[in-house]
Formats: C-alpha cells, sequence, structure tokens
C-alpha cells in the first residue's frame, strides 16, 4: 500500500470513526488519485473497503485498561496491608521492650534511692562501704538508664 493511500485511510478513519469507508483509486490525465468518492471522469477502481469501529476498540481498549488498573491496585493494596502488618507487629515488639526499659529503670531508681538511705543512716565502720554501695549503684542506673 503506497504511503498517500495509508495516510488517506488514517486520515479518513480518525474523521470518520465508526463508519464503513471505501477508497477509490482513479486515473485521469496520466496522474493518480485517491478519493473516498467514484471518480466522474477517468479509469475508476476500488481499492478496498474498510470498517473502522474505534468507539469499539476504544472501548474495549478502556475497559481492559480498567481492569488491569484494578488488578495493580488490588496488588498494591495487599502489599500495603502486608507492610501495614509487619510495621504493627515490629511497633508492638518497640512498645514492649520500652515498657520493660522503663520498670528495669523504675526498680534501678528504687535501689539508688534504698542505697543512699542506706549510706545516710550508716554509723562507725559501715559508713565507707554504704556510700561506695550507693555510689556504685548510682552509676549502674546510670549506664543502664542514663539518668543520675
Amino acid at each position: 500500500m503506497p504511503p498517500t493511500l495509508l495516510l488517506l485511510v488514517l486520515l479518513v478513519s480518525l474523521t470518520f470513526p465508526g463508519s464503513a469507508l471505501a477508497i477509490y483509486k482513479c486515473e485521469s490525465g496520466g496522474q493518480t488519485v485517491y478519493s473516498d468518492t467514484p471518480c466522474h471522469n477517468g479509469k475508476t477502481e476500488r481499492m478496498q473497503e474498510i470498517t473502522v469501529n474505534t468507539a469499539a476498540t476504544d472501548a474495549a481498549l478502556a475497559q481492559k485498561q480498567a481492569q488491569q488498573d484494578k488488578q495493580e491496585l488490588q496488588r498494591l493494596q495487599q502489599e500495603r496491608h502486608k507492610q501495614e502488618k509487619v510495621d504493627a507487629l515490629q511497633q508492638e515488639k518497640r512498645n514492649k521492650a520500652s515498657a520493660a526499659k522503663k520498670q528495669k529503670c523504675a526498680e534501678s531508681a528504687q535501689r539508688v534511692k534504698w542505697a543512699n538511705e542506706d549510706a545516710a543512716s550508716a554509723s562507725g565502720k559501715t559508713v565507707e562501704r554504704a556510700r561506695q554501695k550507693a555510689r556504685r549503684t548510682a552509676e549502674k542506673h546510670h549506664l543502664t538508664c542514663g539518668t543520675t
């Protein structure tokens, strides 16, 4: 098919969607002309009839694209839900670890308080040992909890 005929078919199909198109080859005076109507004078040759149904084709393509989009959306939603479950489990683990650390730090702070009270009430030979124990308990608490 010559390029001009191809161009003509394309232009006509875009201009007249959903209709049947006939293409005629007209020869007159040594020139060849392609037209959608029969020649008035000269030799006429009917090339072919093309039925263009772009509306149905566009609708089918749109429906197929919509189906693909729906499947992709479902896949993405499933992936998101899966990731949300993983994130929720990780957050739960962090919350449990945080609660356990708070409990441990509260217990450690209580030991520091008791050690300081023991050092304050100590007498005689036990004073120095009670102060040392209070200091070490406070250092351990600081290392564990980051507070004094």
